[in-house]
């Protein structure tokens, strides 16, 4: 991964642009952000598994209740402990609240902990009662009841850093009574004639899927309409955030970090009319990431033993 600063002198060593005399280095810094996402969507290199559960980060407060004095608040231990670092068993969490009249007007995450896809929070106090609140757990994204079709962009993927939003779905799986099922996907044109048969009046855990458009503005429908919350999981590819300076986070990895100076050179040219350069730059960059995808993307035996 690359700082802005890298990738501008790279460029601008390709197109002897070090005194900045013809090219605006604004316009170099645009033509590097676009050739980071042509090169995350020719490789396909940011890949991401979105969470099936998360940390808390706060609460709603659905009903603030009444005779509230001194209030404790109580979170259940963790629900779904999903196994990744650096929590794999999950953490507690814990919460805390303030109060209004005798009514609770807030309540905040004092550890989010780990490993939680609906908790439970508990209000104890001696003359209060009625409150009622929701977490808040970012990345987690949820089939909601009734709901059949879900758009690319409501994808949360906002715990990624560097990351801007998702291009393709390489798979999906729906968290069911603790097993982990991978929908098959059909086309759109099979799943219209032959899966979605009882539009509304069949509702259960979503065994089948579609993708309906493509690119940012794409589409995914599941089906049967889940019959209530249910955890997705989606295997992405996702398209990077701009740089803008160099605290900006680059998610393009290495090996393929080395080809966004090409593209930008390739625009570069472009621009002065240098037509001949231009197609050289761009015949490198075509080169380039086909050799280090071919790099990063060794072969490997399934199972040495014959079994599946």
């Amino acid at each position: 991964m690359a700082s802005l600063n890298f990738y501008l002198k790279a460029a601008q060593k390709l197109l002897h642009e070090k005194r900045q005399e013809e090219l605006n280095p604004r316009d170099l810094i645009d033509y590097i952000n676009e050739g980071r996402r042509e090169v995350a969507e020719r490789t396909q290199c940011i890949r991401r598994l979105t969470p099936i559960s998360g940390s808390i980060s706060g609460w709603t407060v659905t009903n603030g209740g009444s005779g509230y004095t001194a209030p404790t608040f109580t979170v259940s231990a963790p629900d779904f402990p999903s196994g990744n670092p650096i929590n794999p068993n999950g953490l507690q969490a814990t919460a805390t609240g303030t109060i209004s009249g005798g009514v609770i007007t807030a309540i905040y995450s004092q550890t989010g902990g780990a490993g939680y896809f609906q908790p439970q929070l508990t209000i104890a106090d001696a003359t209060g009662k009625g409150a009622t609140a929701t977490p808040i757990i970012p990345g987690v994204n949820k089939l909601n009841p009734g709901q059949e079709s879900y758009n690319f962009s409501d994808i949360d993927v906002s715990m990624f850093p560097g990351v801007a939003s998702v291009f393709a779905i390489k798979s999906v799986s729906v968290i069911y009574a603790n097993y982990r099922y991978s929908l098959p996907m059909y086309s759109f044109s099979v799943y219209q004639a032959k899966i979605r048969n009882y539009p509304f009046s069949y509702q259960y855990v979503p065994s089948f899927a579609s993708q309906f458009g493509q690119g940012n503005q794409g589409s995914f429908y599941a089906y049967p309409i889940p019959s209530q919350v249910y955890q997705w999981e989606f295997d992405l590819f996702c398209e990077p955030q701009d740089l803008i300076d160099d605290q900006s986070v680059d998610v393009i990895p290495n090996p393929w970090s080395d080809a966004v100076q090409y593209w930008a050179a390739f625009k570069g040219y472009l621009e002065m009319q240098n037509a001949n350069m231009a197609r050289f730059y761009m015949d490198l960059f075509d080169n380039m990431t086909l050799r280090k995808s071919n790099y990063a993307r060794i072969g490997r035996v399934t199972n040495p033993y014959g079994r599946y």
